[in-house]
Parts: structure tokens; sequence; C-alpha cells
């Protein structure tokens, strides 16, 4: 060996602190090795995946559930309640014309304007002779929601009433819960409603 590293050995041997301790016995170095072998660091933790949470998931059908039931109970319960029954009244059928005269004269608006009432409706059906009609529009008088009346008997009609017929539309004017004839009650077409429009302005 060389004399300078020999002096470098001697150099670092005394700037050793360790120099005056008594070397480990072999015994306490296998003890020690083995201790760090099996030695685990109580900072270390294994965390262990947890699952998801199913809450939110199981609310939802529920949510859903509810929404469905919330929306059938708005379209059945109408369905089934329904809404007020509509009024009903009779009226007879025309009797010669219903006029005192017994006999047709020009239609004026004044005659349609001296009715006791005066609608407009729609025949719903016909049973039998019996006519019912929808009202859809009042001029004169406390007009129930559906009126019944008589069919007109073309055999033994004076021929001043009108005939219905389910579907059509007509303007019906009655005196004293009698439908009056001779051309104040007809089909709703425009010639008669001229004549009620004069009769009813505004």
């Amino acid at each position: 060996m060389h004399d300078d590293d020999r002096a470098l050995r001697d150099q670092l041997r005394a700037a050793d602190p360790a120099r005056t301790l008594p070397p480990a016995s072999p015994t306490w170095l296998d003890h020690r090795m083995e201790q760090i072998m099996t030695d685990q660091s109580p900072d270390t933790t294994t965390v262990t995946p947890t699952a998801p949470r199913r809450a939110l998931r199981r609310w939802m059908p529920v949510v859903g559930i509810a929404s469905g039931l919330a929306i059938a109970a708005a379209i059945v319960v109408p369905l089934v309640v329904g809404g007020p029954e509509p009024t009903v009244e009779a009226l007879q059928p025309p009797m010669d014309g219903g006029l005192a005269s017994g006999s047709c004269l020009r239609l004026e608006p004044a005659a349609v304007a001296a009715q006791e009432h005066a609608f407009a409706a729609t025949v719903l059906q016909i049973q039998g002779d019996t006519v019912l009609l929808e009202v859809r529009e009042r001029f004169a008088g406390d007009v129930a929601d559906r009126v019944e009346v008589t069919q007109v008997d073309a055999m033994t009609s004076d021929f001043s009433g009108v005939p219905f017929v389910v579907g059509q539309s007509y303007l019906v004017g009655a005196v004293d819960g009698t439908i009056t004839g001779c051309g104040v009650t007809g089909a709703d077409s425009a010639e008669l409603r001229a004549v009620y429009d004069a009769a009813f302005p505004g």
C-alpha cells in the first residue's frame, strides 16, 4: 500500500466517532437484521376500497313510481269523478206554427226578439220521438244545458215545424215552454242566423 493511502486511512480512522465503541456481537447483529427484515411500519395503512353507495339508485325508482302515480291520478280522477251533471229542460213542439194567427208570415227580427227563450243547439241524439239538444249559444232567457223536444211528425204536422237530424245545428225560439215554428225555429243557416243577429244585436 502506498504511504499516502496509509496516511489517509489513519486520518479517517482518527475522525470516526465510533472508533472508541466496542464492536457489536454477531448475535446482536443477526437479531437486529431479522427485526429490520420483518418490521412493518405503523404508518403504512391498507385501504380497503368500499363499494359505491347505492342510496341514490334506490331512491330514483321510488321517485319515478311516485311521479307516474301522480300523472295517472291526474288523468283518471277527472274521468271517474266527472264534472257537474248538465241541466235538462223540456219544450213542447210547435202548435199551429206557434203563432196566434195559425198562419206563417214573413219572418221578421221582431218575431224572433219576442221569444222568451232563444238559443242555438246541436242534436245529440234521437230516441224514439224524443230529441236531445245540446245548447251551444243563448240569445234570450235562462236556457238549460240540454233541451228535450218532441220530434215533428211529418204525417200530422202542419209543416210549420222543422224535423231534427242528429248532428245538425238549429236556432230555436220558444214562448211559454213551447217551441215557435213558422221559421223562428229552423236549421242554423246563414239566412236565419242573420235574422237572429238582427233580433239580438251585440
